[in-house]
C-alpha cells in the first residue's frame, strides 16, 4: 500500500471515529405518548435531571451551562433538578407541547414560561433566597433560548414522531 492509501484510511477511520462517539453522546429528549380514555398521556416522565443528563446519566453540556451562568455547585444543581414545584412547573410545559405539535394548539407565551419558572421557583423552601435572585435574573436573560429548548423537544405519538 501507498502513502496516500495508508493516509486516506487513516482519514475515514477518524471521520468514522469521531462519528461515532458525536452519536454516542448526543442525546435527545422525546416526549412519548399514546391516545388514552381522558386524551394524550405522556408516557415517559421527563425530569429536569433529564433535561440535564444523557443516557447514561452523566451530566450533558446544558448541566454545564446551567452551573456556569447561575455560578452554582453541584449541590445546589441537585437542588434545582429535585426540585418538586420546578417538576411540576415542567409537567405543565410539557403537556403544553403536547398539545401544540399534536393539536396545533397555542404554546404557552413567554411570559407564561418566565412565570413558571419564577413562582415555582419562590415556592421551593429547599432553594436560597440567593440562588432564587439569580434563577430569576438569568430565567429573564436567557427566556428566549429556554423557550426555544423547550419547544423544540420532539413528541412521539404512538410510535411516530411529531
Amino acid at each position: 500500500m501507498s502513502k496516500k492509501t495508508i493516509s486516506i484510511i487513516v482519514i475515514i477511520t477518524s471521520i468514522l471515529l469521531v462519528s461515532l462517539y458525536v452519536l454516542s453522546n448526543t442525546y435527545s429528549i422525546i416526549i412519548d405518548v399514546i391516545e388514552g380514555d381522558n386524551g394524550d398521556e405522556i408516557v415517559n416522565k421527563i425530569t429536569i435531571r433529564d433535561l440535564l443528563t444523557n443516557d447514561n446519566g452523566e451530566y450533558n453540556n446544558t448541566y454545564y451551562q446551567v452551573l456556569n451562568e447561575l455560578s452554582i455547585n453541584d449541590n445546589e444543581a441537585n437542588t434545582l433538578m429535585e426540585s418538586i414545584p420546578l417538576n411540576n412547573a415542567l409537567q405543565i410545559v410539557l403537556k403544553d407541547i403536547v398539545n401544540y405539535k399534536l393539536h396545533n394548539k397555542n404554546r404557552l407565551s413567554k411570559n407564561e414560561i418566565y412565570d413558571l419558572i419564577i413562582s415555582s421557583t419562590n415556592e421551593d423552601d429547599n432553594i436560597s433566597q440567593e440562588l432564587k435572585n439569580r434563577i430569576i435574573d438569568k430565567a429573564n436573560e436567557y427566556l428566549n433560548d429556554v423557550y426555544d429548548y423547550l419547544y423544540d423537544i420532539n413528541v412521539s405519538s404512538n410510535g411516530v414522531e411529531i
